[in-house]
């Protein structure tokens, strides 16, 4: 296991108008390959704007990032659309699915993105939903929405598996049972998942825990020994 990503004073900022607004104000850090990660931090504090740069979604202003040592901040639009789709899977708190495909379907589409993917019938068991496969999103609950949208980004075989706030729809509950899911693909698969949320007891299951405010990572704490998603207090 080595560094799968390194950031080098990350800086980023909006210009509406006149107006300059400085988002991240020069982060440093690296992601592991292997990990599980938690970004804690309010709203507001600069954790989506972070993982949308680690995922190509968005640029840095300032500074440098890097996968397995290629230099992202130099890429072009085509250049970060193709490391999206080679090496990252998005998971957002809304599930994005396709309404018009089924749950397989909407599983497939994304192994069709991928030159090695993994098996949709397979993924739809390992995520506790063997035989909905032929179910529409609109005949499914949030939580079964959430574990297709697991299943549709785990599909591609991706290096780094970003969460945006993924339990943040869902009761208690549910979100427990989607975050063992989450725990059991990066044990399984040995893949790098990074969660945001503002649920301070989600840090409890991860390795790292990067804790965010205004900006900037106050600091980076390292557990010990990560509690399993059963063994938390929700």
């Amino acid at each position: 296991m080595g560094v799968l990503v390194e950031a080098k004073n990350i800086v980023k900022r909006f210009q509406v108008g006149e107006v300059v607004n400085t988002v991240l104000h020069g982060i440093s850090f690296t992601i592991e390959e292997g990990e599980l990660d938690v970004i804690l931090g309010p709203s507001g504090s600069g954790k989506s704007t972070m993982v949308n740069i680690i995922g190509g979604i968005d640029t840095l202003s300032e500074g440098e990032l890097y996968y397995k040592g290629q230099a992202l901040h130099t890429l072009n639009r085509n250049g970060l659309t193709q490391y999206r789709r080679d090496h990252i899977g998005f998971i957002f708190q809304f599930y994005n699915l396709m309404p018009n495909l089924t749950a397989y379907e909407n599983i497939e589409l994304a192994a069709q993105l991928s030159a090695d993917p993994l098996d949709p019938e397979e993924l739809l068991e390992k995520v506790g939903l063997k035989g909905k496969g032929d179910n529409y999103p609109s005949r499914m609950s949030g939580g079964q929405q959430q574990r297709v949208a697991i299943a549709r980004a785990v599909c591609k075989n991706p290096d780094l598996l970003l969460c945006d706030e993924p339990t943040g729809a869902l009761d208690i509950r549910t979100g427990a049972e989607i975050l063992k899911v989450l725990s059991g693909f990066n044990k399984e698969y040995r893949k790098t998942v990074f969660i945001i949320t503002h649920n301070a007891d989600i840090a409890q299951i991860a390795d790292r825990v990067f804790y965010f405010r205004d900006g900037l990572i106050e600091k980076i704490v390292k557990n010990e020994r990560p509690l399993s998603v059963d063994e938390v207090q929700w």
